[in-house]
């Protein structure tokens, strides 16, 4: 009995990808897709059903209501601006300390790595010097910066000038 239960859920779980796969990406039209997105959520019924009866409260509701998804969405928007003010910082402090590129042609340059100078500069400008929680909460927020190309990872200054 075990196995025609199992078997049977192997062969919606087929479905169920098969439909999920159907896509206008993938060349069906707007209808079929729709028609399959009926199906999967038919199929998605079908499968809970077979695990028990679902509770009456909507869920999603409630967890939108939760303190720990508030917390976790005030988190995230606080990271979010936090990350915005380092990277307009960031870019006010490298476009001030940046010479124009017309200055470099043919003349000596040393690379800078902007992580480098731009730790200490923001740490004292956002009186995060002394704490050394804040000054590696402003490394993070610099590598996610770079990692995601928002800010580059390296100057050319010309020496000596």
């Amino acid at each position: 009995m075990e196995a025609v239960v199992a078997d049977d859920m192997v062969r919606q779980m087929h479905k169920l990808r098969a439909l999920m796969a159907r896509t206008v990406a993938n060349g069906c039209t707007e209808d079929e897709e729709l028609a399959a997105a009926r199906m999967v959520g038919r199929l998605i019924d079908e499968v809970d059903a077979r695990n028990g009866p679902t509770p009456d409260v909507n869920w999603a509701d409630a967890e939108r209501r939760s303190p720990g998804y508030q917390a976790a969405l005030e988190k995230g928007m606080l990271a979010t601006l936090f990350k915005a003010a380092i990277q307009e910082l960031a870019l006010n402090h490298i476009n001030t300390v940046s010479p124009p590129r017309r200055k470099l042609a043919g003349g000596p340059v040393q690379r800078v790595d902007v992580r480098e100078m731009l730790v200490p500069h923001l740490a004292m400008m956002l009186s995060a010097a002394g704490s050394t929680m804040a000054r590696q909460m402003i490394a993070d927020a610099l590598e996610e910066l770079i990692q995601d190309g928002l800010l580059p990872e390296g100057l050319s200054i010309p020496i000596g000038g």
